[in-house]
């Protein structure tokens, strides 16, 4: 495509945000139809290094996009057209805001004078996402007395600022009549400044992204806190990326503290560390700890937060990638934002661990005999509950897949029941906000940015919630097995308090909807199966993985006979707690 044979402006402009767009590195766009944006959905159309989705429904269409960024590091870019529609981006706006995950959003828009005069389908774009964008730019509409340059260095800066600040920004851009790729002819010489720039292949400005660092001093301070330590604990949130990981691991290795994984690690599947504890959420000792140091965001396990909370340690140090706080409980002394592989590399040398062997032989093996009986109660039940699923899942998971974990229950139930060690895979769940919605369209994202077959697991009322979000499994290029747990209502709801109070309970936090989903699969093409037992889910599971293409799995289950499960199983673990 030449880009400066252009019918006019708009087209013009439309090319250049494209171009650059691409040029920076997010070459992903998802796209939604409408008129207003015509512009910009020509450029992408006709670009043939653009990767390009168009998905009817706006906010499947922005969880996708959190998936994807989950699985790349990279923003998406999602492109609207004018009034309601952007305003449909809004949740997963605040999720990439809440979790720190890059995004771009050009909403198109209605020119200045046709603004609060009723015009249709025209709302106030200009802050629609307020504080939960990193960077807002109302973008005016194309004209010859603005430089051609004047876009290039916008399109620069926002995607800079996705990637520097970790989050969503918002291009809002203005079109006049016509936004067709028809006849309008533009002045000879307008593009004569952008001539150097076509022929480099690069962007206008160059944004290199810093590297965050810690000084000698702050390095030799952690690592003699490190190395004076009897009792300490290593805790791992997410980590982002397979360098973050693979830093980790070997920070690991040499600390020797007892590390307690959390399932979106990275190193809970396919674990190779010695040092792991087998479970995430046992009561310690009686002996407070001295020092917790957490590599990577926030750490699932309520009961593991509750410990710290009531027996806090004298140092807490949270090392991350991002100024986010993430201290619920404001028990963090040592606060550090940096690179974080880098900041592993940095500390090696200096370690010196020297723990309480005792201490630590007690905990290694508390927390064996809490695992052996976990396992034991998941193998013997010949039913297919809740936590037998997610141990299965876990099992027999293919080997550089992918892992999508739903909100509520799914999640829990993994990073508690999901087998240590196993096939190595990608994990991710969208844990900003800890909502239900955009469940299958972020699997799906996560699923095309990884490029790889991925697993999601999920409950009923998520995945009713994302019901439209089906229409994309199929246009992605690996499989997505969809595995749907329905206990017919929200299960997490039996495990609070206000499960005792009968006459609201069921139908306003259980909210039963007495729904199947074969016809779903249907409706969207998609093979359906409905396992009764252990043996018949890995063997449904399997076959789908084997045929190589997308499925769902539905799971029928009890809320109450699941709720009493976990509990029966919770009692085991806490009487293997008291005898140590």
């Amino acid at each position: 495509m030449n880009l400066f044979d252009a019918p006019n402006i708009n087209i013009l402009w439309g090319n250049l945000i494209v171009e650059e767009l691409i040029r920076n590195g997010a070459s992903y766009f998802i796209v939604s139809p409408g008129s207003r944006s015509t512009p910009l959905t020509v450029a992408i159309a006709r670009y043939s290094q653009a990767q390009r989705r168009v998905f009817l429904d706006e906010r499947g269409a922005a969880f996708h996009a959190i998936g994807y960024a989950r699985a790349t590091g990279k923003p998406a870019v999602l492109v609207s057209t004018s009034g309601s529609a952007a305003a449909n981006y809004f949740p997963a706006v605040i999720e990439a805001a809440t979790d720190n995950l890059p995004m771009i959003i050009i909403s198109a828009d209605r020119p200045p004078e046709l603004r609060k005069t009723g015009a249709n389908q025209t709302i106030d774009q200009v802050n629609l996402y307020g504080d939960y964008v990193r960077w807002k730019f109302d973008i005016p509409c194309p004209d010859e007395k603005i430089s051609p340059t004047f876009v290039l260095t916008t399109i620069d800066q926002a995607v800079y600022r996705a990637k520097r600040s970790h989050g969503p920004v918002h291009l809002n851009c203005m079109f006049r009549e016509p936004l067709a790729p028809t006849n309008s002819a533009i002045t000879l010489g307008y593009t004569l400044p952008l001539k150097p720039w076509l022929n480099s292949g690069r962007a206008w400005t160059d944004y290199p992204i810093p590297m965050v660092m810690q000084t000698d001093d702050n390095i030799h301070e952690i690592s003699a806190i490190l190395n004076n330590t009897k009792r300490g604990i290593l805790a791992l949130g997410r980590l982002n990326t397979m360098a973050q990981i693979r830093g980790v691991e070997k920070f690991a290795h040499k600390l020797q503290f007892p590390i307690f994984a959390d399932i979106r690690s990275g190193l809970r599947l396919g674990n190779t560390i010695d040092n792991q504890l087998f479970v995430t959420d046992i009561r310690l000792s009686d002996d407070r700890l001295e020092t917790v140091i957490q590599i990577g965001d926030r750490i699932l396990s309520k009961r593991f937060l509750e410990y710290l909370e009531t027996h806090p340690p004298r140092y807490y140090i949270m090392i991350t990638d991002s100024p986010s706080r993430h201290d619920p409980a404001h028990i963090v002394s040592h606060r550090i934002e940096s690179n974080i592989e880098k900041l592993c590399e940095s500390l090696l040398p200096l370690l010196a661990p020297n723990l309480s062997e005792d201490w630590q032989d007690k905990l290694w093996l508390k927390s064996l005999k809490i695992r052996e009986t976990i396992d034991s109660y998941l193998t013997k039940d010949s039913t297919l509950n809740e936590m037998a699923i997610a141990h299965l899942v876990s099992q027999h998971i293919p080997a550089d897949s992918g892992l999508f974990l739903a909100n509520s229950m799914p999640i829990r139930d993994m990073d508690e029941y999901g087998i240590y060690g196993g096939n190595s895979v990608r994990i991710a769940a969208n844990r900003g906000t800890s909502g239900i919605d955009g469940i299958i369209a972020s699997a799906a994202g996560f699923c095309q940015g990884l490029n790889t077959p991925t697993t999601l697991l999920i409950g009923d009322l998520a995945f009713l919630h994302d019901l439209n979000s089906l229409s994309m499994v199929n246009s992605l290029n690996h499989p997505l097995w969809i595995i749907v747990i329905n206990n017919n209502g929200g299960g997490i709801f039996s495990f609070l308090p206000i499960a005792k109070f009968n006459d609201v309970f069921e139908n306003y936090f259980a909210t039963p909807h007495n729904l199947q989903f074969d016809q779903a699969a249907k409706l969207f093409n998609l093979n359906y199966f409905s396992p009764p037992t252990p043996e018949e889910f890995v063997k449904d599971y399997q076959q789908a993985i084997a045929s190589q293409t997308s499925a769902i799995i539905e799971v029928q289950t009890n809320r109450k006979q699941n709720q009493e499960l976990h509990q029966e199983l919770a009692d085991k673990i806490r009487e293997i707690s008291w005898r140590f």
